[in-house]
């Protein structure tokens, strides 16, 4: 080591013409950036043994590094120009800069802040070897090197321009790289986010002041909402205030009434729709002082969704904020109830381990795309009293969200099941009164409880409405004003097959009971919607409960879906499919007031916001909606990418797997998002969900053509049993039948999907198996413990081998053998 400043001077002036242990191919290879490495001496003799690579020489490492370093970097920088180069350098301490054995900076042993220059000839194009040295002794540590030549003004030297060769490198620090391991060299980059130019027809609002026009509880999350959201997006803390403040950006927030009676005026034009939920968004830019952003409600819930709308219109990164100037907006929702049911319950794949907390985000998530309405499940189901995940007992759990519903003026309705199939015993029917009560007490907000008459439930409709006509008048003893909805669930399936369904028209049109506000469509209904709407007399509404869940054994299950996806992925798992729910919202949105969704988990939120998005504009364009959802939930730079890849999500499943190469497509956009995403990304459960499917669907369509091959090759053993014995041929089937999948690249994508498996428990506490994060069952999402499910059926092939070994005589099993391969 004390050779090696001689070396490295020596290094220099021949250009690091240094031989090389590396292939050459590797060796030959120009790599951006300047390798170096720390040291431990001011003679810079004695290099420590951890190198690293500068890819900048604007630095402002300040205490980053520590105190009383030094480091060199050596390289290559490119002619920008033939002529005269002039280096200028500011820098705190040290610095020494030689380019071409020259040198240009001579100040490694100043201390304190500098500022020196020199020149150098260059030749455009060519890259010639420059070697930079920097000392420190205290906090404050910073270079910055600019250039110039004729007819250019100073610039920072780019990045672009500096490279090195590890052949070119000394030998000791080439040495050091080479045991490192090019993986694991540091990069001396101090991250300092690109903030972009405001671009033209948009106005800076980072700065902005947010004022609330009046006091109320819903505007006050309003305003919430929006200054934590880019906070989230941005790092920008926006000032919330009562008062305009004339000399900066002001975003007024207030439902029509607060602006007249605060005597604020709105521009020339301005127009609020007189329609709940409605609200105008406008951006008046005046002449001489900044620009001011309108939020007006039609009434409170307006302005929400008007704050919400805003998060969706601003173009956010880290540092900035910004948002077009010639904003003009006039909207309400063409679909009065649009909701989603949100069960704390075991048999969710997630939401039975979220906390207040997060489910105050996702009523955000959902408010930002119009959702109006929750729907709460009771503490006693058809499911599990308990879970290992729950943070809090159910009824508090329950109580919390129904008052930060309140909070944000959600409507709040319950799906109350009628657990009991036989009220006519007095002492049964009073002690469920009593229970349901308890809840109705409790709960600080209650608009609506919907029980479906089956699934679960066996009660005859006669039975089960006189029930609820009990139950109304204890509902309204603490809600005056809830109503109570039901649906014909289950009733087809009764009475030998000819159902109950036309006992509940009857009732309904004969009867016409007072105390029942609506009726509800979802799984199991024996008639389509339109026969419903039409059977139900006029004065019931009807609303949707479509099943967005579950992918295969539900209401909506996927069409002509691959059984090697049915088979692993099963009922229940992450299943983007944006452009089939918004063609089914579509066929049967004019028959319904509007809908809550049947909702699992969190593995159907991409379909949840494309319901809220159709249920304000029905001609909404997925892919804007799924662009909005990309840029809001994941980030600005990957608005177009990730929306495309949830719509290769749901191409995945189209059609036959092996036919199907958009798979790979998809995996492959996946890894590119990947590669570019912040570590905020790779810790986003969204962003995880994508990344999970991009993978399992993946390794399942590689897998596929193995267990095809293999399938034909125990088909083959099976064929030969004459030959070679039943039971003979039994073993070397089952030895095929247990024989691994080892494609290298294809078990790397294995691996991921479980190392995402583990991510996705510890973000949204998504439960993908049954051992490892206690899922109810394997059927509920628990997709981790299907993923190396057979894709042909070797379990029931064991089976009847366990079968065959026991029959009496040969001929007897080569018979049974016979029949496994169609023979």
């Amino acid at each position: 080591m004390k050779q090696f400043r001689s070396l490295l001077v020596l290094a220099v002036v021949l250009g690091f013409s240094v031989a090389s242990g590396f292939g050459q191919s590797e060796v030959e290879k120009v790599r951006p950036g300047l390798a170096g490495a720390q040291f431990d001496d001011k003679e810079f003799t004695e290099v420590d043994d951890d190198p690293n690579i500068l890819y900048s020489l604007n630095q402002h490492w300040a205490a980053l590094r520590g105190n009383d370093w030094r480091a060199a970097w050596f390289g290559f920088v490119e002619g920008p120009f033939t002529g005269e180069v002039r280096f200028s350098a500011e820098f705190e301490d040290g610095l020494e800069l030689v380019i071409g054995g020259e040198v240009v900076i001579d100040g490694v042993k100043l201390q304190g802040r500098n500022q020196m220059s020199g020149s150098v000839r260059m030749v455009e194009g060519k890259k010639i070897p420059i070697s930079v040295k920097f000392e420190t002794y205290h906090s404050k540590a910073f270079m910055r090197v600019l250039w110039e030549w004729e007819g250019q003004p100073k610039t920072l030297v780019p990045p672009e321009a500096l490279g090195f060769r590890l052949d070119s490198l000394p030998p000791d620090l080439r040495f050091e790289f080479e045991y490192a391991g090019l993986e694991n060299v540091q990069t001396w980059v101090n991250y300092a986010p690109v903030i972009p130019p405001v671009p033209d027809g948009q106005i800076d609002v980072s700065e902005a002041r947010v004022v609330v026009l009046s006091n109320s509880t819903i505007l006050n999350k309003a305003a919430d909402l929006l200054v934590d959201e880019v906070a989230k997006r941005s790092r920008r803390d926006l000032q919330v205030a009562e008062n305009i403040d004339e000399d900066r950006v002001n975003i007024l927030i207030g439902a029509k009434a607060d602006f007249e009676e605060r005597r604020v005026s709105v521009p020339s034009g301005l127009n609020v729709p007189e329609e709940a939920d409605g609200y105008a968004i406008w951006v008046e830019q005046g002449s001489h002082k900044p620009a001011t952003v309108y939020l007006i409600g039609h009434d409170a819930r307006g302005t929400l969704f008007a704050a919400g709308r805003l998060l969706r219109l601003l173009d956010m990164g880290r540092d900035w904020a910004y948002l077009n100037r010639d904003i003009r907006i006039s909207t309400a929702p063409v679909t009065k109830l649009r909701g989603h049911q949100i069960g704390y319950r075991p048999k969710t794949n997630s939401y039975d381990g979220w906390t207040i907390e997060m489910w105050e985000q996702y009523y955000r998530d959902m408010i930002v795309f119009g959702t109006n309405a929750v729907e709460l499940l009771p503490p006693r189901t058809d499911d599990a009293l308990d879970s290992p995940h729950f943070p809090e007992p159910p009824l508090q759990m329950m109580v919390k969200m129904s008052q930060l519903a309140a909070d944000y003026g959600l409507d709040v309705w319950i799906w109350f099941p009628s657990m009991e199939d036989d009220y006519s015993d007095e002492k049964i029917l009073n002690l469920v009164l009593e229970e349901w009560e308890v809840i109705f007490s409790a709960l600080p907000k209650i608009d609506v409880v919907f029980v479906p008459g089956g699934d679960p439930g066996n009660s005859h409709p006669s039975v089960l409405m006189s029930f609820l006509s009990k139950q109304k008048k204890r509902l309204n003893r603490h809600h005056p004003n809830a109503q109570v909805w039901m649906s014909p669930q289950g009733f087809g399936w009764k009475k030998g097959g000819e159902g109950w369904l036309q006992d509940f028209y009857d009732i309904l049109n004969n009867e016409e009971p007072a105390w029942l506000d609506g009726v509800v469509f979802g799984p199991a209904v024996a008639a389509s919607l339109p026969k419903l709407r039409e059977a139900v007399p006029a004065r019931f509404p009807i609303r949707r409960y479509p099943d967005i869940t579950h992918s295969g054994g539900g209401q909506y299950e996927v069409e002509d879906w691959d059984d090697a996806y049915r088979g692993t992925l099963g009922r229940e798992p992450i299943n983007p499919r944006p452009y089939a729910y918004a063609d089914i919202y579509r066929k049967l949105d004019e028959y319904a007031i509007g809908f809550i969704t049947y909702s699992e988990g969190c593995n159907d939120d991409v379909n949840k916001i494309i319901w809220s998005s159709l249920g304000w504009d029905p001609e909404a364009k997925v892919e804007d909606i799924l662009t909005e959802y990309s840029k809001h939930f994941i980030a600005y730079e990957f608005r177009d990418r990730f929306a495309e890849g949830l719509a290769g999500l749901e191409r995945n499943w189209e059609g036959p797997v092996k036919d199907n190469e958009s798979v790979f497509e998809t995996l492959s956009l996946f890894q590119e998002m990947e590669k570019d995403a912040r570590p905020a990304d790779l810790l986003n459960w969204r962003f995880q969900q994508g990344l999970y499917r991009a993978y399992y669907d993946a390794y399942v369509k590689a897998k596929l053509p193995w267990a095809q091959a293999l399938e034909r090759e125990v088909g083959s053993v099976l064929n030969n049993a004459a030959a070679l014995g039943s039971l003979e041929t039994m073993e070397q089937a089952n030895i095929l039948l247990d024989t691994q999948f080892k494609d290298p690249i294809a078990l790397q994508w294995r691996n991921r999907v479980h190392e995402l498996a583990e991510a996705l428990f510890q973000s949204a506490r998504m439960q993908l198996s049954v051992p490892k994060y206690k899922a109810i069952r394997r059927g509920r999402g628990a997709t981790l413990d299907t993923l190396d499910e057979p894709l042909f059926d070797v379990k029931g092939m064991k089976k009847e081998f366990m079968h065959i070994r026991m029959m009496d005589s040969e001929l007897e099993r080569l018979q049974a053998l016979g029949r496994i391969i169609g023979q």
